[in-house]
């Protein structure tokens, strides 16, 4: 092979190599964002996706507890409500019963 040759063979390496160096810090750069957007940063806090679930996660554990403390209350009402109109039928019937 002539000088020629070799160069142009070493140009096509090196060419080859800078292609590899670019795909390698744009790829770099993507799992920086995502770990980003994962995680958090000092802009928002360090609240990034997986926090932001969690948050959600606990918020929904609490509405469940505060659903279960409120359909006790509810069925309490219910039971009172029965009671009561039932009492009242009872005492309307009797004062018709009476006349």
């Amino acid at each position: 092979m002539t000088d020629k040759e070799y160069s142009e063979r070493l140009d096509r390496i090196e060419q080859h190599l800078r292609l590899l160096k670019d795909s390698d810090i744009d790829k770099t750069t993507l799992l920086m964002n995502i770990q980003t957007a994962l995680t958090g940063s000092n802009l928002n806090g360090n609240k990034g996706i997986v926090k932001q679930i969690n948050d959600i996660d606990e918020r929904v554990e609490d509405l469940e507890t505060f659903k279960g403390e409120i359909s006790v209350y509810v069925n309490q009402f219910k039971v009172a409500f029965v009671i009561i109109f039932g009492a009242l039928v009872t005492l309307i019937l009797k004062l018709f019963s009476l006349k």
